[in-house]
């Protein structure tokens, strides 16, 4: 396992922080080649900073995921520079609060592109690269309020629900061709968009007392941690998983288990 993905070549999607920065950083640590995409002005740098903590090949990206020139910018000079893609993994997101009457239709469509829009199009440019290479795995980071969700999350349980059916689309089209695809669905995680949501809803608590709160709520009685999520998208991303596809992964530390009673 140690370098499991000696000589594949992966684009992350939303690379820059979070789960998709820890992902990238793990699978470089396995042996990777890495590309990482992201909204951040730091993308580079943090590509540069995987390549010297691992001596993996590294390269970064700064762009817009839900526009089509700029993610087809990126993966056609990642399949220049490598000879092609074998890993896609899609973690961009943006998590807005509102219900269906007060979000407006800019929030809407904005969270629309970025969640679902930009897996579609890393899977348009990218997945004509993988058929060349003889297949590959796609891990598309969705989240357990695709499937239960919370109040005042219209746009963004929506888009995460459509990821869901999205993913088993291109396990269904494409696993003739050797392409896997599946999903992960986390809970609650210590990033940076589940810090914006303490800030917002911590009532004046720190953030290590906001997140001990909120852990009371999960049966493992903690906040999940990026790495952890790394190392499931890892595996689906990997030849351990070689009979899994059109699946979801749930890592929510056991959320989706409870009734709430």
């Amino acid at each position: 396992m140690d370098q499991e993905f000696a000589n594949k070549l992966a684009f992350v999607m939303g690379g820059g922080s979070g789960i998709g920065l820890a992902a990238a950083r793990l699978m470089a640590a396995r042996g990777a080649a890495v590309a990482i995409f992201s909204d951040r002005e730091d993308s580079i740098e943090a590509a540069r900073r995987i390549g010297e903590e691992t001596g993996a090949r590294a390269l970064g990206f700064v762009g817009d995921g839900a526009q089509a020139a700029d993610v087809e910018r990126a993966i056609h000079a990642t399949a220049a520079a490598w000879g092609g893609l074998d890993i896609i993994v899609n973690s961009a997101a943006i998590h807005p609060y509102g219900d269906a009457l007060s979000t407006d239709e800019a929030t809407w469509d904005r969270t629309l592109q970025v969640n679902l829009k930009s897996m579609y199009l890393t899977a348009h440019t990218g997945i004509g690269f993988m058929i060349e290479r003889g297949g590959g795995a796609i891990v598309n980071v969705a989240s357990n309020q695709g499937s239960a969700c919370s109040r005042n999350l219209s746009a963004y349980a929506t888009s995460k629900g459509a990821i869901l059916a999205f993913t088993r689309t291109l396990a269904m089209d494409f696993g003739a061709r050797g392409i896997r695809a599946n999903s992960v669905s986390p809970g609650p995680i210590a990033t940076p968009m589940l810090q914006r949501a303490a800030e917002l809803f911590g009532d004046g608590k720190t953030l290590d007392e906001t997140y001990r709160d909120w852990g009371k709520r999960v049966p493992l009685q903690r906040i999940g941690q990026p790495e952890e999520l790394a190392e499931v998208v890892a595996f689906l991303a990997g030849p351990r998983s070689s009979y899994c596809t059109g699946a979801d992964f749930v890592a929510d530390g056991g959320l989706l288990a409870n009734l709430g009673f």
